[in-house]
């Protein structure tokens, strides 16, 4: 027959078979959170400060390491000006007002800080990236790199990110990808769109099963050809966690109120 230390016994067994430990497992685990929100210099509608030039000079304002490649062909101009940080009431975001040129102030208030991917400087038409001969194409990438995963529990692996994928030319076939990459070098989709309008942003929030593999890093890229005038990404909030799967949870929670009930019987 099982008694109350029986009971104990087997509740205490069963939870440590999911947390993998006893207890000591974390909750949650973050493996990367990034909202641009600790990049200095950035402090009038003006300012761009590029990733390169926040590595080079205050690299603990970054996370996840991001790194920033380009290719170009014809006379396509992108390079590592591309690759920036601006203030929420900067020209290329614009305001309440939809505008051709700008991101309709998706990214809000001047103490806002976001990231920008395929422009220099000033709105969507000033520094754009891309050429004009029939041969130019420019092709940009992001890459942040994530956190080792510890977590004990089986787990899920949250993405999230805000982003905007706009231009100043409505017959404009560019193309923003954002996709997980894993250790393996094997790829996830997460949001892939042929061409920018005004329903290309949003928050994207997703939840993969994550039960063996390892992630390697989130990448986003964009993708911009000859004589469609100027695209760019804007993108901020980019945050990825590995979380316990909702049974796991449940079943650690069962156990621990059973050995809470039993406590307070004794």
């Amino acid at each position: 027959m099982l008694n109350n230390k029986n009971i104990a016994a087997l509740i205490a067994t069963a939870s440590l078979c999911v947390s993998g430990s006893a207890l000591a497992a974390p909750i949650q685990q973050v493996l990367l959170s990034e909202d641009f929100q600790g990049v200095s210099g950035v402090t009038t509608a003006s300012a761009v400060r590029t990733i390169a030039n926040i590595l080079a000079n205050n690299p603990t304002e970054l996370s996840g390491s991001p790194l920033a490649t380009f290719s170009n062909t014809g006379n396509g101009n992108a390079s590592q000006a591309a690759f920036n940080v601006r203030a929420g009431n900067n020209a290329i975001d614009g305001g309440t007002t939809p505008s051709t040129n700008t991101f309709d102030g998706y990214f809000g208030a001047a103490a806002n800080r976001f990231l920008v991917i395929g422009d220099e400087g000033g709105n969507l038409g000033g520094a754009p990236n891309g050429g004009t001969n029939a041969a130019a194409s420019s092709t940009m990438s992001l890459r942040f790199t994530l956190d080792a995963v510890t977590l004990a529990l089986p787990k899920l692996l949250t993405i999230s990110f805000d982003y905007v994928f706009d231009a100043n030319n409505t017959a404009n076939n560019d193309t923003f990808v954002a996709e997980l990459v894993l250790a393996d070098n094997s790829i996830i989709n997460l949001l892939s769109f042929a061409a920018p309008s005004v329903t290309t942003r949003g928050t994207f929030d997703v939840s993969l099963a994550y039960p063996t593999f390892d992630a390697g890093y989130i990448n986003f890229y964009l993708v911009e050809g000859s004589g469609n005038g100027s695209s760019a990404v804007g993108l901020d909030n980019i945050r990825v966690t590995a979380v316990p799967e909702p049974g796991a949870l449940a079943l650690l929670g069962i156990g621990l109120f059973g050995l809470g009930v039993l406590r307070r019987r004794g």
